[in-house]
């Protein structure tokens, strides 16, 4: 009994002095209650904001991996022929042009090296690139994860690099990243390399095709003229060296001539049948003799030079003016064709472009800190932008 009554009386000792008059179930619903204040204390907007701000600096400045940046910056320029004024791009207005020409490349080539058959060129394996950029402990979030998809891949490999044309100058900056120095200026330089082979190819092709096409109007031009050539020679071996329109005009003048005689024959006839009474005389019968002759031989002449059973020399001169405009026509073709043709390889040579580096990549000596600012302010932004929508979503839910 003594002992029993000695247990209470320690514990009561050593309690407080004002928890000693209280009940144990209120002095359980009290310890119950603080800590579910303390769990909605923890559970209210501005605890969860610095809960995520404090989760995204850490990450940002503390666990994320290094990122390395090279920078690269090019033009692409135009030959220019050597009768202008200017043939630098710091010629003044007259490079104007050149600018703006390699502007449009630059987005051109933007584009180009932001592509899949780029990305498939540096890395054929999928698993190169899986290789490369893959997650590295602490940083379990950045990087390319094993087995990825193809589209996945893409656009993890846009993500490290930037190609900016630069609508002042004309000048492209490329920009990569990677975890390591090595592995932004390799991809820089691999991108170049790229950048060079488009342009190239690009000029190259079209150059090309325009040699190919002005050739062969060329050749098509001399099958023409060879041909007209030949029928000509056809038509001459035919008739022999006959020159249609002058026999056409010798034909014509020798009728006339005879029609010219016939009527003075018809003249002399008419005055020697007024000489002589007896119609049939002689010398009235000789002179209608000549006439009917002549009119016989100007039907012949006639007959000859239009018949097909004649010389047909209509015809024949209709043929040989086709012939020979034919042949005319296939040689002005034929110049024509070759100055294109020329034309066409004196303007590829001026159109050819090249890539003139104005600063080449370095090996990145420190982690570029800008990412990690980026991310952390994008981390704000996003809480300033849901405060603020939430805000306002609460004040029109209370209006209403």
């Amino acid at each position: 009994m003594a002992s029993q009554s000695l247990k209470p009386q320690a514990s009561s000792a050593t309690a407080p002095a004002f928890l000693r008059a209280v009940p144990s179930p209120v002095l359980a619903y009290a310890t119950r209650f603080a800590e579910q204040s303390r769990l909605r204390s923890l559970a209210q907007p501005r605890a969860l904001v610095s809960l995520f701000l404090a989760s995204s600096a850490l990450y940002c400045f503390a666990i994320g991996r290094d990122r390395y940046m090279a920078v690269s910056e090019f033009v692409i320029q135009q030959a220019v022929p050597l009768n202008t004024s200017s043939s630098s791009v710091l010629g003044g207005a007259a490079a104007a042009p050149q600018v703006l020409t390699s502007l449009v490349d630059g987005q051109y080539l933007q584009v180009y090296l932001g592509s899949a058959d780029v990305k498939n060129r540096l890395y054929p394996e999928s698993a190169t690139l899986e290789t490369l950029y893959q997650p590295a402990f602490p940083d379990l979030i950045s990087g390319l994860p094993a087995g990825s998809s193809q589209p996945s891949q893409l656009n993890f490999y846009r993500k490290q690099l930037s190609v900016a044309p630069q609508p002042l100058s004309g000048s492209v900056i490329v920009k990569t990243f990677g975890f390591t120095p090595n592995q932004a200026l390799e991809l820089n330089q691999s991108l170049l390399l790229q950048s060079r082979r488009f342009v190239n190819e690009v000029n190259q092709s079209i150059s090309s095709d325009q040699n190919i096409f002005a050739q062969k109007e060329v050749k098509l031009a001399e099958n023409n003229l060879r041909e007209a050539s030949k029928k000509l020679e056809d038509f001459q071996d035919q008739y022999g060296q006959l020159n249609p329109e002058t026999e056409q005009e010798a034909t014509s003048s020798f009728i006339s001539q005879l029609e010219s005689r016939l009527v003075d024959l018809k003249v002399e006839e008419a005055t020697l049948r007024r000489q002589y009474r007896d119609p049939d005389a002689p010398e009235v019968a000789f002179i209608a003799d000549q006439v009917g002759e002549l009119e016989r031989q100007i039907n012949e002449e006639r007959e000859k030079a239009v018949s097909e059973n004649g010389r047909d020399l209509n015809r024949l001169a209709s043929e040989a003016t086709s012939l020979r405009s034919d042949v005319a026509f296939a040689t002005d073709s034929l110049l024509a064709a070759r100055l294109a043709a020329d034309n066409s390889r004196r303007e590829s040579q001026r159109q050819l472009k090249f890539i003139v580096m104005l600063n080449q990549p370095q090996l990145p000596g420190s982690p570029d800190q800008n990412w990690r600012w980026q991310a952390f302010l994008g981390s704000v932004g996003i809480i300033v932008v849901a405060w603020g929508v939430g805000g306002f979503l609460l004040a029109a839910m209370k209006r209403d």
